[in-house]
């Protein structure tokens, strides 16, 4: 490793997609907006909302990979994605993605409906609203990585 690359490792419950690899920046999506890390970064830790983390190889090849959300921790010499779930674009299911986009825009719609009926939202539907969106989010994203991956970039 030189100091112009870093170690990046991105792990799942189910996966090890990068075990220190090095690469020389690491871009993704946390929830107090985009970030880019380079080598000797100074250290933080956010969470990562659904989208793809893309990372330069020191060959300046640009690879990327889909995080359904999670935690990453950036150090000097290394990233670390500690994901949700996590896969490679161009191996997503995108027809699965949009049934699941489908399914939650429906359940979202009724429960509208039912608080628009009872004039108010019911103390337990607003987590169940909440899940909603996020998978919806999280379905959306997956949908945009592989079409992205599908037109080759």
């Amino acid at each position: 490793m030189s100091e112009k690359t870093f170690k990046l490792t991105v792990v799942s419950p189910d996966k090890l997609l990068a075990k220190d690899l090095e690469v020389t920046s690491v871009g993704a999506r946390g929830t107090e907006g985009d970030f880019t890390a380079l080598p000797g970064h100074l250290p933080f830790l956010t969470d990562l909302k659904p989208d793809v983390v893309r990372f330069r190889l020191p060959d300046g090849q640009v690879k990327e990979i889909f995080v359904s959300a999670g935690f990453v921790e950036v150090l000097p010499h290394e990233v670390i994605i500690l994901a949700d779930s996590c896969e490679v674009p161009g191996e997503i299911d995108e027809e699965r993605a949009e049934r699941a986009r489908l399914r939650e825009l429906n359940n979202l719609k009724q429960l509208h409906e039912k608080a628009i009926r009872l004039g108010f939202v019911e103390e337990g539907e607003l987590l169940s609203i909440k899940k909603s969106e996020i998978k919806l989010h999280r379905a959306m994203a997956r949908i945009k990585a592989a079409k992205k991956a599908r037109a080759g970039g």
